[in-house]
């Protein structure tokens, strides 16, 4: 089928739409800003843990196995 031309209204809406979500995206970013940090929580020696673990940890592990 081939392409159509955009109408005026759909391009209207297309624009609404992102105006919606741009003004959601700041209200939210802006929250987040306000938010103290204790409201998000610590992050600990076991996360770290996880973190290094999850990233070079295991997928070394993997090559190793898939390597050999």
């Amino acid at each position: 089928m081939p392409d159509q031309p955009r109408t005026d209204l759909q391009t209207v809406a297309e624009q609404a739409d992102r105006e919606r979500l741009i003004e959601d995206l700041e209200r939210r970013l802006e929250e987040l800003e306000t938010l103290d940090d204790s409201d998000i929580g610590s992050f600990t020696a076991l996360d770290w843990f996880f973190c290094t673990a999850g990233s070079v940890v295991i997928p070394a592990l993997a090559l190793w196995w898939f390597a050999g």
